[in-house]
């Protein structure tokens, strides 16, 4: 699945991919917060939506691991 694919809305100036609607709180260390900040950064990208792109990969690799 393509960022593109879950987020139709976003050319259209919606702040949240189409769809999502619930909120995820963690907690990280700031090391972690520094590291995401700067991949966010690279891939010009929210600290949000980067969480929510890595969270995406981690199901798709979760999923085929899975299956294996």
């Amino acid at each position: 699945m393509s960022t593109v694919e879950t987020m139709p809305g976003r050319a259209l100036g919606y702040r949240s991919p189409n769809g999502c609607s619930k909120q995820v709180m963690t907690q990280i260390t700031p090391e972690e917060q520094s590291e995401l900040d700067e991949i966010a950064t690279h891939e010009n990208r929210s600290r949000s939506a980067m969480v929510r792109l890595l969270m995406l990969s981690g199901i798709e690799q979760y999923n085929a691991a899975r299956a294996e």
